[in-house]
């Protein structure tokens, strides 16, 4: 799918998620309490520099344009995903099923906005709304912390 250059910054992170996500499947697998505590440690690093970031370009900036162009459902399910994806980050009990359940629901996650939310987005946002979105995600570029692979 095609992006304009105002979602593309956006695009790419959702690049990098995929690849979170497909750790996630591995590390589900783990039997090894210090492995699975480490498989954690790097979905932690990765939700705090990449992920929560983000989520708060969208919630400020994508969301309340779907909002605005009738398209509540959309928003609301990000809203969701966001919500239950930073309540899994922060449960106590972080077991192999919770790496699982984290990585599944990244995936999804992903690929509903690549599919439909930003489709949606990049033919109906005003160039406003979509030139915010581009300026903050540069800002956000230039203070985030690079992980290692």
């Amino acid at each position: 799918m095609k992006r304009i250059a105002e979602l593309r910054d956006l695009s790419d992170d959702h690049h990098d998620a995929l690849v979170l996500a497909r750790r996630c499947r591995q590390w589900a697998k783990l039997d090894d309490a210090g492995a699975l505590a480490s498989a954690w440690r790097r979905i932690d690093e990765a939700f705090a520099a990449q992920l929560a970031p983000h989520f708060e370009i969208e919630e400020r900036h994508l969301l309340p344009g779907l909002d605005a162009i009738g398209e509540p459902e959309l928003a609301a399910r990000i809203r969701d995903d966001h919500a239950a994806l930073r309540a899994l980050v922060a449960e106590p009990a972080r077991g192999q099923d919770g790496v699982e359940r984290f990585g599944r629901l990244l995936e999804s996650h992903v690929r509903f906005e690549e599919r439909e939310a930003f489709e949606l987005a990049q033919s109906r946002l005003p160039a406003p709304a979509l030139r915010a979105l581009a300026e903050a995600c540069r800002s956000a570029r230039r203070t985030r912390p690079t992980l290692p692979g």
